[in-house]
Formats: C-alpha cells, sequence, structure tokens
C-alpha cells in the first residue's frame, strides 16, 4: 500500500482540522448568540481559529525537485541532523552501516520520503516509549517503524520513523513487496519526531551534525565508487 497525498495538505490532518475547524463555528455561534459571555466567545473562537491554521501549517506537503542523481541517497525528512556515524547493524553485509538521525521539531514539514529507489523488504513496529526525540536513546527505546529496503543494486537501506516526546502517531502504510521510488513519499509523523537513515558503511557522508536539511532537496550520502568513476 502507498502513501497517497495528491494535495498540498495531508489527508491525515482531517481529524484535527474537523475538531479545530468545528470548534471555531461553534464558538462564533456562540459569541453572535446571547447566551453567556461573548467576549469569551469570541476569545475562544479566534484561539479554535489559529489551532485550524496551525494544524493546517503542520500537514503542509510542498512539492520539490528531488536533488541528485542515481547515486546519491537524499533526506528522507525535513529538520536537523543530530547524530552521524558508523553502527553496528546486522542487515547489513560488513555488520555495520552508515547512520544519519534528523530531529524534526514541531515547525518543520512532517511528510517523509523515501531516500532513493528500492523494494520494500519489511517493515517492523516496535511499541515503546516516548522520550524527547533529541535523545539518542528515543532511537531504540521509542515507539518506531522500520522500514528495510533492498535496491536494485541489491544494497540494504532502512529508514526508520521514531515517535517522540509529543508525536504519538506514526503513519506508514508501506508492505512488502512495495517498489518505491526516490522522493516518494512514503508517511508522516505527527507533531515533533525522529526519522534515521541507514546506508552501507562505505557511503560518504556529505552532511554533518547540526546541519539543517530538507527531505528530497538535500543530498545525504553518495556511493563511493560513483565518485571514483567520475
Amino acid at each position: 500500500m502507498k502513501f497517497s497525498t495528491p494535495h498540498p495538505i495531508a489527508r491525515e490532518s482531517l481529524p484535527f482540522v474537523v475538531v479545530t475547524l468545528g470548534s471555531t463555528i461553534v464558538f462564533c455561534l456562540l459569541a453572535l448568540s446571547s447566551v453567556g459571555p461573548r467576549a469569551l466567545w469570541w476569545v475562544a473562537a479566534l484561539c479554535c481559529a489559529l489551532a485550524t491554521c496551525y494544524v493546517l501549517w503542520f500537514f503542509r506537503h510542498p512539492r520539490r525537485m528531488i536533488a541528485g542523481d542515481a547515486d546519491d541517497f537524499v533526506a528522507p525528512a525535513d529538520g536537523k541532523i543530530v547524530a552521524t556515524g558508523i553502527v553496528p547493524h546486522p542487515d547489513f553485509p560488513d555488520g555495520k552501516a552508515l547512520r544519519i538521525a534528523i530531529f524534526m521539531s514541531l515547525f518543520n514539514v512532517h511528510i517523509n520520503w523515501a531516500p532513493c529507489d528500492g523494494r520494500v523488504e519489511r517493515v517492523e513496529y516496535f511499541p515503546g516509549l516516548f522520550l524527547n526525540a533529541m535523545d539518542d536513546k528515543a532511537s531504540e527505546e521509542n515507539e518506531r517503524k522500520v522500514v528495510f529496503l533492498r535496491t536494485q543494486r541489491d544494497e540494504p537501506v532502512v529508514v526508520k520513523l521514531v515517535a517522540g516526546l509529543i508525536a504519538r502517531r506514526i503513519v506508514c502504510p508501506l508492505e512488502p513487496g512495495d517498489v518505491v521510488e526516490k522522493g516518494e513519499t512514503i508517511g508522516l509523523i505527527r507533531f515533533g519526531s525522529r526519522v534515521e537513515l541507514l546506508l552501507p558503511s562505505d557511503c560518504k557522508l556529505l552532511v554533518q551534525k547540526g546541519m539543517s536539511v530538507k527531505g528530497r532537496e538535500t543530498i545525504m550520502a553518495r556511493r563511493q565508487y560513483a565518485e571514483a568513476s567520475v
């Protein structure tokens, strides 16, 4: 199953918009009537209207050009790089992977994208805690969904979607056998979270801790042999 968002606002925003917009209408009707404190109803209506605007802004789905070529891996999310380095991982041929962790704040776009072309081998869900996603422990202790991809070059690539302190809902409908294209929308995480990208350890890292990145637009790493052939 694929994640489909043909509009500039993700459809997952609908339940929140219904609540906030509905509340705005109710408070406006109360303010226009003679029931209760009218000034208070207007303030409540304004707060709900602002909440509606924030929800629509939070669930925005920007259209962007996909950076790089077939040998580049692009950012799977917007946010700030909070960790990079080589870590042990049993799914990679040499037993280790290049890990890049991105923290997504409440102000970042929360859509997630495929970092490369590939086929979904498996998707694993892990229930867990809701620690601050800035904390490195969140990677293994928080609720998370892990997507294992296999590229056309038979390379393993892993995208880990991690819930955060406020985020309590990971939306990623991918299933084993699905084929994704680089830059394709694969899901979203609601209200602050973390996304980790794990690549073959011999890839060249092109970002560093503290950098701000944009999904689809920032090249995170490149296959080493791609540079050797230039």
